[in-house]
C-alpha cells in the first residue's frame, strides 16, 4: 500500500550486518521535506525490472533484466525520497553507530541531483543531509549511495521537474524576415538561466531547407535543420531527424509536412541544464540533451588549456535512455549509439565492480551483436570532439570483450578517426576477455577540427558466440579548444517571418488546444 505524508518526518531504521568485522551497524535515516513530498512505498510498488521480449538465451536475458539498474533486494526495499520541482530541495537526517572513525560517509547522487554534504565524519549524530534537484526532464529517477569502507546503505529518489513557464517572444524580433541566405548575430550571450530561440518559416519545395545554430560560451550548441517533410538537429555532419508524435500513431508515418504552402514556428528552448526542448507550432515534439549532440566544426575559435580528460560522461554514471519496452538503451549522455537496430546490435548500461573504489555501483556501457540473426552493420558507441590541428591527443580506456569463441578472432577494437577525413586514423583491437587498459595517440593533420572516439564490435552472424564488448573510464587528454558565443541561421529557398531569441530564460509556447462539450 502506497502513502502520502506531507511535511513530516519519517523514520527509517536499518541493521546492516557486517560479517567481515563480526558487529552490527546502525543507521538511522531520517527524512523531511522543503517544499517536497516524501512517499512511503513498498517494494512491490518500485519495480525497477522489466522484461525484455526478445529471442535470445534465457539466462543472458534474466541476468540482463536483473542487473541493468544494480537493483537490489536492499535497494528495492529502501525509502523513496521525492523532489518536486526543478531548483528544490529535500532533506534527510542520518545517525550511524560503530563504524570505523577512519572511514567518513561518502554520499553520491545520481546525475540530475547534487548533495550538500558530501562527506560526514564517521560515527555522527543528527548529520543533516540536502538534496536538490537540477533536472529539468520529466522525472529523473535512481539511488542515492552512503558509504563507509565496506558498509552501505541506500535511498530511492525520484525528482519531478517543473513545466517550463510559457512565453511569446515573437513580437521584438531580431531579423523581420525575408529570404536572405545567411544570417549571425554575434552579441548572444545567454546566461546560467538557459535562453529560448523562435522563427517562423515556410518550405515550399523538396530541396529547401532552413538551419538555426546557437553555441555558448561553453561550447554547448546546436544546429538545426527544417526540410519539407523532416525537422532534426545535427550531429557534428550528420542529421538526426524527429519524429512527430502527432502522426506517430498506428497507421502514422511520424512525418511532418511543412511543405503545405503554410508558415510555421519552431521553438528551441535550452534549460540551464543543457537541455533543449523543441516545439513545432505549439506542440512539443521532443527533448534532448546538448551533450549528445557534436558541434559544428566551425563552432570552436581557438585553442585553449591542455586538458586531462576532453570527453562528456566518460565513466558512463551520466543519465541514459530505455528503448521503449525494454532496458536496451537508445541514448548515453555525451556519446552516439550508431546503430539503434536491437536485431543487429544490443547496447546496456550495466553495474560492474572494477575495484574498492569503483564498486559494484559503479557502471560500464556493454554493447554486444544480436546472437539470433546476421547483423548489417558493426555496432559502436562514438563521441566528437572539439580538436586542435597538429596536437596530439592520447585515448585510453578500460575495456574486455569482442572475441569470437568459435572462429578464435578479435572483432572488437577502439579507435580514434578525422571526422574530416575519415581514412585518417589509429585504431588498436581489444584482445582479452579480462580487463585492460588500452591506449593509443593520434596526432591531427593539419585541417582536422574534429575526431571521433569510437568504440566498435563488428556484426555478428547467426548463433555466434562472440563476448560483449565492455568499457569504462575512458580519456582524451589533449589541448582543448575555446568558444564565442553566436546565434544565426544558413538558409536555402525557404521564407522566413521572423527569427528572434530572448536571454531571460527557457520558455514553452501557449500550446494549441481542442475543448470538446458533449451536451445530451
Amino acid at each position: 500500500m502506497n502513502l502520502l505524508f506531507r511535511n513530516k518526518i519519517i523514520t527509517y531504521n536499518f541493521l546492516i550486518m557486517k560479517t567481515n568485522y563480526f558487529k552490527s551497524i546502525f543507521l538511522t535515516l531520517s527524512m523531511s521535506v522543503i517544499t517536497n513530498n516524501i512517499w512511503a512505498m513498498s517494494s512491490s510498488a518500485f519495480s525497477c525490472v522489466q522484461e525484455i521480449n526478445q529471442t535470445k538465451d534465457e539466462k543472458d536475458k534474466e541476468k540482463e533484466s536483473d542487473d541493468d539498474n544494480g537493483i537490489t533486494d536492499e535497494k528495492n526495499n529502501a525509502p523513496i525520497l521525492t523532489v518536486n520541482g526543478t531548483g528544490k530541495s529535500a532533506t534527510f537526517t542520518i545517525n550511524t553507530g560503530n563504524l570505523q572513525h577512519d572511514q567518513p560517509i561518502q554520499i553520491t547522487v545520481p546525475h540530475g541531483f547534487s548533495v550538500s554534504p558530501t562527506n560526514i565524519p564517521a560515527n555522527t549524530k543528527n548529520a543533516k543531509i540536502t538534496v536538490t534537484l537540477n533536472s529539468t526532464k520529466k522525472e529523473t529517477k535512481g539511488i542515492i549511495v552512503l558509504r563507509s569502507g565496506d558498509s552501505r546503505s541506500y535511498i530511492r529518489i525520484q525528482g519531478i521537474g517543473t513545466p517550463l513557464p510559457t512565453k511569446t517572444i515573437a513580437e521584438s524580433p531580431i531579423y523581420k524576415g525575408g529570404k536572405n541566405e545567411t544570417f549571425e548575430n554575434t552579441k548572444f550571450k545567454p546566461t546560467e538561466k538557459g535562453y529560448t530561440v523562435e522563427f517562423r518559416v515556410k518550405i515550399n519545395e523538396e530541396g529547401d531547407e532552413f538551419h538555426p545554430y546557437m553555441v555558448d560560451n561553453d561550447g554547448y550548441g546546436i544546429k538545426g535543420f527544417v526540410a519539407s517533410t523532416s525537422i532534426g538537429v545535427y550531429n557534428s555532419n550528420s542529421q538526426k531527424g524527429f519524429s512527430n508524435p502527432l502522426t506517430k500513431q498506428e497507421g502514422g508515418l511520424g512525418k511532418f509536412y511543412n511543405n503545405d504552402n503554410r508558415m510555421h514556428t519552431y521553438r528551441y528552448a535550452i534549460t540551464p541544464d543543457k537541455r533543449a526542448f523543441v516545439y513545432r507550432d505549439g506542440f512539443p515534439i521532443d527533448t534532448i540533451r546538448l551533450a549528445d549532440y557534436g558541434n559544428q566544426s566551425d563552432f570552436a575559435v581557438a585553442n585553449g588549456e591542455p586538458k586531462e580528460n576532453l570527453l562528456k560522461n566518460p565513466g558512463f554514471e551520466g543519465e541514459y535512455d530505455y528503448m521503449d519496452g525494454g532496458k536496451l538503451v537508445k541514448a548515453v549522455e555525451g556519446w552516439n549509439i550508431a546503430i539503434l537496430d536491437r536485431w543487429n546490435n544490443e547496447q546496456f548500461i550495466l553495474p560492474q565492480e572494477i575495484d574498492n573504489e569503483q564498486d559494484f555501483n559503479n557502471h560500464i556501457f556493454r554493447i554486444k551483436p544480436y546472437k539470433w540473426a546476421g547483423g548489417w552493420g558493426n555496432g559502436n558507441i562514438n563521441q566528437t570532439i572539439d580538436v586542435a590541428p597538429n596536437e596530439t591527443y592520447t585515448l585510453s580506456a578500460l575495456a574486455r570483450g569482442g572475441l569470437d569463441k568459435k572462429k578464435g578472432t578479435l572483432t572488437a577494437k577502439m579507435f580514434i578517426q578525422e571526422v574530416e577525413d575519415r581514412e585518417k586514423k589509429v585504431e588498436t583491437e581489444i584482445a582479452s576477455d579480462t580487463w585492460e587498459t588500452y591506449s593509443l595517440d593520434f596526432t591531427t593533420s593539419p585541417t582536422c577540427k574534429q575526431i571521433r572516439v569510437i568504440f566498435q564490435i563488428q556484426a555478428g552472424t547467426w548463433g555466434a558466440n562472440i563476448s560483449p564488448l565492455d568499457v569504462d573510464n575512458v580519456k582524451l587528454t589533449g589541448t582543448s579548444r575555446t568558444y564565442s558565443p553566436k546565434i544565426g541561421f544558413e538558409n536555402n529557398n525557404a521564407e522566413i517571418e521572423y527569427f528572434t531569441y530572448d536571454l531571460s530564460g527557457a520558455y514553452a509556447p501557449e500550446q494549441p488546444e481542442i475543448t470538446i462539450n458533449i451536451t445530451e
